[in-house]
């Protein structure tokens, strides 16, 4: 009897996990360029080993869909700590940003959805909420905005070369002007066009742009103004 009331209990967290991430917008995306500890599969395994962490993901999802940003990416994507950080830096695949903090994302998805995705084309999520002490690990800026949930990091799901794809963004940018709030992180040197990942920084915390130095002046807009 036991056993079968065990084997029910799995089978039902099983069905909700498949209902989660099947829902629409969730769709995992092709072309992925994440490592495979941050693959959709490793999310899936993740949140089924805890019941807790369903319940609180359920809310997250449900949350966002209700402010109407649920589609915009994955929202599994959206609990990637950091999914193509070389640094080995200890800390957990996933995590669910803190409650008090969701909405610090909404806006930055409207941005993504309204603005980034029809320009650029769809996105995957690369990293978003970091604790103080992974942010530190990575050299993260001390006011980084990831840690308040209040910024993604995106790579474009189809390819594009880095000149057309920096480029279109620091023109997006530009033209929706200081108004937008729109923070860009433009990783991209026009004299070494090939060191860029493609990977790119999106929040609403203020309008200013930088590259590889987290400062103005080695963003890789300056090159396309």
């Amino acid at each position: 009897m036991r056993r079968r009331l065990l084997a029910v209990v799995a089978f039902v967290l099983l069905g909700l996990v498949v209902w989660l991430l099947t829902r629409p917008g969730d769709a995992p995306l092709i072309g992925s360029n994440a490592p495979q500890a941050y693959s959709r599969a490793a999310f899936d395994q993740w949140l089924i080993a805890d019941p807790d962490r369903i319940r609180d993901f359920e809310d997250f999802a449900d949350y966002l869909a209700g402010q109407g940003v649920g589609n915009v990416v994955p929202v599994w994507q959206l609990t990637r700590t950091d999914a193509n950080r070389s640094k080995d830096c200890e800390r957990p695949q996933f995590l669910i940003p803190p409650r008090d903090d969701w909405a610090n994302i909404v806006p930055v998805l409207v941005l993504v959805r309204d603005h980034v995705s029809p320009e650029i084309g769809a996105v995957e999520v690369q990293s978003t909420y970091r604790t103080p002490d992974f942010n530190d690990c990575i050299g993260g800026a001390v006011r980084s905005r990831h840690l308040s949930f209040s910024a993604v990091d995106l790579t474009p799901v189809e390819p594009i070369p880095n000149s057309q794809l920096f480029g279109n963004l620091c023109q997006l940018q530009a033209q929706l002007g200081p108004a937008s709030r729109f923070g860009l992180g433009a990783y991209f040197d026009p004299s070494m066009p090939d060191r860029a990942s493609g990977r790119f920084h999106v929040d609403v915390s203020g309008y200013r742009s930088w590259g590889y130095s987290q400062r103005s002046e080695s963003s890789g807009c300056r090159a396309f103004r």
